[in-house]
């Protein structure tokens, strides 16, 4: 059966020739999204490849379409503080996206920090002076942020898009930053409240898709930005091998929820539908159980890539958890 995306109308002038397939749960919502809902704001004067939704009074979701072959659509977040506002993940770097925030959130300066270190997250960082991220990716990120990075995945040998039709001068030139890594419970200060109270928003660290793989918790709205909370999966050179386990993320999404699941108001993962119910996080949990139980008892096995993996299905979710033997943990 052929599962090629469904196109869905949009402005943004990019198209994917070698998209991932679709996913049906999640193509709907995105459908309605996209082309009905009055959430949508467009400016293509500021950047013209990406779309934003304001999902609460301070907080919008910024759409990136993708440009990698086989990699799906990316969301970034921006989350306006009093004084300061956090941009959460920068996609593929097509665009301006610190103009687009600057935009948003006129006469704050813009923080920028990543869920994880995966090319689809950090493309975009180039636009800023100093990335954070969780210490456990940051040598890694260190690593990745080299002028030829991006183009490596993005563009082919003769420097085309090797799976879109974008301009490739768009792409955001190659800057150096800063990247600092910072632990679990980590606290970005937004600025004072009228209350006096400060706006906090707290990285919570996750693991499992990468060993720095963390989530945003906005303490005053209950908003969980969750990045990839997808897949537990070994990457070459891999400095902290015993946090990508499904075993690592299933144990740290449990202290999330036990931390702040009475104050979650949404889940907001980095790919697909968005605003989810904080149950999301208990159905996760119950799929690596399921994992960690009778790991040769999965829904299917997969090429991730080139890579053989096993999966299993997240209740309610529209994906699954990817895993290795390997990476049970």
């Amino acid at each position: 059966m052929n599962l090629s995306p469904r196109p869905i109308k949009s402005d943004i002038p990019v198209h994917n020739f070698k998209p991932e397939k679709e996913k049906v749960s999640r193509w709907s919502f995105m459908k309605v999204l996209r082309e009905h809902s009055d959430l949508k704001e467009y400016y293509p004067e500021v950047n013209p490849f990406v779309e934003c939704y304001r999902f609460r009074p301070n907080t919008y979701a910024i759409f990136n379409p993708s440009v990698m072959a086989g990699c799906g659509d990316v969301w970034s977040y921006l989350i306006i503080g009093p004084e300061r506002a956090l941009l959460i993940d920068t996609a593929f770097g097509l665009g301006d996206l610190r103009a687009t925030c600057e935009h948003l959130a006129p006469g704050r300066e813009v923080v920028c920090a990543n869920t994880h270190r995966h090319v689809d997250h950090i493309g975009g960082n180039v636009c800023f002076d100093v990335v954070y991220i969780n210490e456990n990716d940051a040598d890694a990120l260190r690593d990745e942020e080299t002028p030829d990075y991006m183009a490596g995945f993005l563009l082919d040998d003769d420097g085309r898009p090797s799976a879109s039709d974008f301009d490739p001068e768009d792409l955001m030139p190659f800057h150096r930053y800063e990247v600092v890594g910072v632990p679990d419970g980590y606290v970005f200060d937004l600025g004072a409240l009228p209350s006096g109270e400060k706006y906090e928003v707290e990285l919570v660290h996750l693991s499992g898709h990468t060993a720095g793989q963390s989530g945003f918790f906005d303490r005053q709205t209950g908003c969980f930005f969750m990045g990839d909370s997808t897949s537990a999966l070994l990457d070459e050179g891999e400095r902290h091998p015993e946090l990508c386990t499904i075993r690592s993320m299933r144990d740290r999404l449990q202290a999330a929820l036990d931390r702040h699941g009475d104050q979650m108001t949404g889940v907001f993962p980095g790919h697909g539908a968005i605003d989810l119910h904080p149950v999301t996080l208990q159905y996760l949990i119950d799929a690596a159980d399921l994992i960690l139980a009778h790991p040769d008892q999965y829904d299917k096995k997969i090429d991730w890539f080139g890579r053989a993996l096993y999966t299993k299905n997240v209740y309610q979710f529209g994906s699954d958890l990817k895993y290795t033997m390997e990476t049970v943990g």
